[in-house]
């Protein structure tokens, strides 16, 4: 049986403006990934031998969920991010922001944007086959 991520947990609330009707002013496509959806569909980021759940990624940031966010040092953190399809890309990048149990990094060593577009088209086609649904429309 897939283990299933229940992001309630993990979001205390849902700050995308985009979702609100306002303008998304970030500089990066961002992609965010679905409340509850089976493990073997997320990316898994692993930062000092611990697995940390991708909520959400773009070539410039990662927001992800782990149990303190205070073990998460400051300074250049590196981690390495998996993908389903097993891709790994290594990121380097600085905490910007912590919240609950939530960190939010500025990468320097990024996400390429080939592979931002493939995830974007991976979980549109997982969710037209009814597999996932998607927490908020995305425009590529």
């Amino acid at each position: 049986m897939d283990q299933i991520v229940d992001r309630q947990k993990v979001e205390p609330t849902d700050s995308n403006t985009s979702n609100q009707g306002f303008e998304n002013r970030r500089r990066h496509v961002r992609i965010f990934y679905p409340t509850r959806c089976p493990l073997k569909f997320l990316p898994e980021m692993i930062l000092n031998h611990h697995s940390c759940l991708v909520l959400d990624i773009s070539e410039g940031g990662i927001r992800f969920a782990i149990s303190n966010a205070a073990l998460v040092k400051n300074g250049p953190i590196m981690a390495l991010l998996r993908f389903p399809d097993g891709v790994e890309v290594e990121i380097m990048g600085e905490v910007v922001r912590r919240n609950y149990n939530q960190v939010a990094l500025k990468l320097e060593k990024g996400i390429p944007y080939s592979r931002i577009m493939s995830e974007q088209l991976r979980l549109r086609n997982l969710e037209a086959n009814g597999v996932i649904t998607l927490p908020y429309p995305t425009r590529g």
